[in-house]
């Protein structure tokens, strides 16, 4: 299993993995370097069950030169019988490396979160694309509208199976937030978001809605806790002046894990209002605590974690009005908060990396019916119609 730096999620995967195979694989967990320049995680420690091995150990990922790259990798990979590779297939080494184990005999097996409205899509670069991902001889991906990508990418007769986009959920659970409705009581609750402060997030546009809930609400008004980082926090802060919220939200800065949990059992609901949002892990691990979760459409984990009215509100993009009109629905109905918590903890086994062995053991080891029930039940739950799952 290759990525490209390992975080605790990559550390689940993984464990997740080697628990199901142990006994009959060995699974080397490999990371190409320690750090990289998007994601400010800390180095990780071992894999439980499966050897890991860190090809540039203290490195950042890039600033290590492509060929370079390829050269450890193709090394330490070519005589494997499986090869999963969770990295950019868009990488000049990944794109090299897929062809040569290709070649080798070796089977290699993709995983990827990308799906077609993640951004424009011109017809000449999705052939090329197409023709790039050749070697692989399946996909392990998020949900509908990934799987529906790359079958249009060419893997019409090749597996592509959901269970990509997991978390630990029992490693979540023991950061030690408190599963809702236990904790603080419902009046005491805020809204969380936890994410980077980029453009992609639509922060601005979270304010915003949240400044319309706010007026409408008065002095109930609940808080805006907004978790993270990023270059978006003074516009950020500018339109929380301008619109007079500014009192009304919190800025912890980036928290660890175990902060995050805190926050997330002691919430009201995870918003999470993405321009583009190829997955949101964030909404599996607000799941973990029950929470339920207001989202935009673009956010990959709708299609899989959270049905409109069920446990939770899908808004459309450019509507801070719609934003308001779930807060205040949430923020004022613990009848309707409660309802939605227990379908947030009914759906919360679909975003556990089970959902990846699952997967994995179906492909590297077929014939077993409970697996591969395991398997159907997951694209039961994909939000598409029933004859495309």
């Amino acid at each position: 299993m290759l990525f490209a730096q390992f975080s605790a999620y990559h550390i689940d995967r993984c464990q997740a993995v080697a628990r199901r195979l142990d006994g009959r694989a060995e699974v080397l967990a490999v990371e190409v370097a320690t750090r990289s320049a998007t994601y400010a995680w800390e180095a990780s420690g071992e894999v439980a069950g499966a050897r890991k091995i860190t090809l540039f150990p203290g490195s950042s990922y890039d600033d290590v030169f492509w060929l370079r790259r390829l050269w450890r990798q193709f090394r330490t990979l070519w005589r494997c019988d499986e090869v999963l590779i969770g990295i950019g297939y868009n990488e000049p080494d990944i794109i090299i490396l897929s062809w040569l184990l290709n070649l080798l005999g070796v089977r290699v097996i993709l995983l990827s979160e990308s799906k077609f409205d993640d951004k424009p899509r011109w017809i000449f670069k999705e052939l090329i694309k197409a023709l790039v991902l050749a070697p692989y001889a399946a996909a392990i991906v998020g949900a509908h509208r990934h799987i529906a990508y790359f079958r249009f990418l060419g893997f019409r007769k090749r597996p592509v199976l959901p269970g990509y986009d997991t978390v630990g959920l029992e490693r979540v659970r023991a950061k030690g937030g408190e599963l809702a409705p236990g904790g603080p009581h419902f009046s005491q609750r805020n809204f969380i978001f936890v994410g980077r402060f980029v453009d992609k997030k639509n922060l601005v546009e979270l304010v915003e809605g949240f400044a319309i809930y706010a007026k409408a609400a008065g002095g109930k008004a609940r808080r805006l806790v907004l978790i993270g980082s990023g270059v978006e926090e003074p516009a950020i802060r500018t339109t929380a002046v301008a619109l007079g919220v500014l009192a009304l939200i919190d800025f912890p800065g980036f928290l660890a894990a175990e902060e995050v949990a805190g926050q997330l059992g002691g919430g009201l609901a995870l918003v999470l209002p993405s321009r583009e949002e190829q997955w949101g892990l964030v909404v599996n691990e607000a799941l973990a605590f029950g929470l339920p979760a207001i989202i935009s459409s673009a956010v990959g984990s709708g299609d899989l974690l959270v049905r409109n009215m069920v446990n939770g509100f899908v808004i459309e993009n450019s509507s801070p009005e719609g934003l308001a009109q779930a807060m205040h629905a949430l923020a004022e109905d613990e009848v309707l908060w409660t309802r939605m918590v227990e379908a947030s903890h009914q759906r919360a086994w679909l975003g556990d990396t089970g959902r990846l062995a699952d997967a994995v053991e179906l492909l590297i080891f077929p014939g077993s019916d409970e697996i591969a029930q395991k398997v159907h039940a997951t694209r039961q739950f994909l939000a598409c119609p029933p004859d495309q799952r």
